[in-house]
């Protein structure tokens, strides 16, 4: 790539990170508009002191400027998409942007003494025949989810907030909102650095769908893992493969997230006509989406298909095709993550830019939740440190 188009992405990618505008580049480099236009689309090279300038004013090193993030580093981990057709979603995705967080997340807990050992679920194998789920497989799917909230400590817990619980346990979560809205997660593992998974937390996602979607990626580390690649773009298999790749993590998912021995406590609701306002009821106890919830109804059979498609018609009816009945209320999340960038912030390691770039939020937002971070210790910004 030549280096106008070099320069030229790593502005863009700057500037779209940063939550900046044309107008914000142009003051901070001392340059026109126009030029910064033409910066932007290739068509100039900006001279070396009107990147200086712009480097120190966003502290960052220059390279990041003037290099390929390509030549800088090799991929670190490898990913699996959660999306139906990952193949035409890769360009949803900036790998870079997602090692660059991964390696962030990863060296702030090592500098805080919490990273000494990388955590990587056990992982299981279901031999598959004409990509068909036989019975033997659900139960060796359904086991693994009993011994995964069993190695959690959930044996007869129900938590709202999963996110945590896997942070817990070493599985580290980001959640963002700058991933396309037609990505709901995808998870990468490094044997040094142990596994991630990358959740899209738009507002217009369900967050029974966030709490599922985590855990469907869950299901694709412990699964799939011989499958991952360090490229997003060599992810391709057949479109045979990805069906039952994604019915193992979804079914993996729905025995741990509703758990049968649990479920049947609630027997009694079952033996007569089951009602909407029962599953409404249900399903918020289990944090689950309604339609999650009577499928495991019907796959355990306290349901019959024909309760399960009337009841799925009705809520169409109802208006409930994309929104979710009943919704639970929004969980915050990365709240390791933003802990350890907070204390890294108030000791002076990482700057305000750094703060946006890990937490994959634009400088506005990153200036306004410093603020609270002061206000919550009783200071401001202008007093100094803690």
């Amino acid at each position: 790539m030549e280096i106008k188009q070099t320069i030229a992405k790593n502005l863009n990618r700057v500037k779209k990170e940063m939550g900046l505008k044309n107008q914000d580049l142009a003051e901070l480099m001392g340059v026109t508009r126009q030029t910064i236009a033409k910066y932007l689309k290739g068509e100039q090279i900006p001279d070396s002191a009107k990147l200086f300038l712009l480097s120190r004013h966003l502290n960052i090193p220059m390279k990041d400027l003037i290099v390929s993030l390509d030549d800088q580093r090799e991929p670190m981990s490898s990913f699996m998409f959660r999306a139906d057709n990952p193949k035409e979603n890769f360009r949803l995705i900036d790998q870079n942007q997602v090692n660059r967080i991964m390696d962030d997340y990863y060296e702030l807990l090592a500098s805080f003494g919490e990273a000494s050992v990388a955590y990587l679920p056990p992982t299981y194998k279901v031999k598959l025949v004409d990509h068909e789920l036989t019975e033997e497989h659900k139960t060796i799917i359904r086991q693994a989810a009993e011994q995964t909230r069993k190695m959690f400590g959930l044996d007869h817990v129900i938590p709202s907030d999963i996110y945590a619980v896997l942070e817990r346990h070493g599985i580290h979560v980001i959640a963002l909102k700058t991933i396309d809205k037609k990505i709901d997660g995808l998870s990468a593992y490094s044997e040094e650095k142990g596994a991630f998974i990358f959740l899209n937390d738009h507002d217009e996602i369900p967050e029974e769908r966030k709490r599922f979607s985590v855990i469907h990626e869950l299901g694709h580390l412990i699964f799939h893992r011989e499958e991952y690649r360090s490229d997003l773009s060599s992810l391709t298999y057949s479109s045979a493969r990805k069906e039952i790749n994604e019915k193992v993590a979804t079914l993996f998912a729905s025995y741990f997230l509703i758990p049968r021995e649990q479920l049947r406590e609630y027997a009694y609701y079952f033996k007569r006509y089951v009602t909407l306002e029962t599953i409404m009821e249900l399903k918020r106890q289990f944090f689950v989406s309604a339609e999650a919830f009577m499928r495991a109804l019907l796959d355990e059979q306290y349901i019959s298909g024909r309760t399960y498609g009337h009841l799925r018609k009705t809520l169409r009816e109802q208006g409930y095709k994309e929104q979710e009945p009943a919704p639970i209320e929004y969980i915050p999340k990365n709240r390791k993550l933003t802990y350890f960038v907070k204390q890294a912030y108030f000791e002076g390691s990482i700057t305000i830019n750094k703060v946006c770039e890990i937490l994959g939020c634009d400088l506005r937002t990153a200036r306004e939740m410093v603020k609270g971070w002061y206000k919550e210790h009783g200071c401001s910004e202008n007093t100094g440190a803690l």
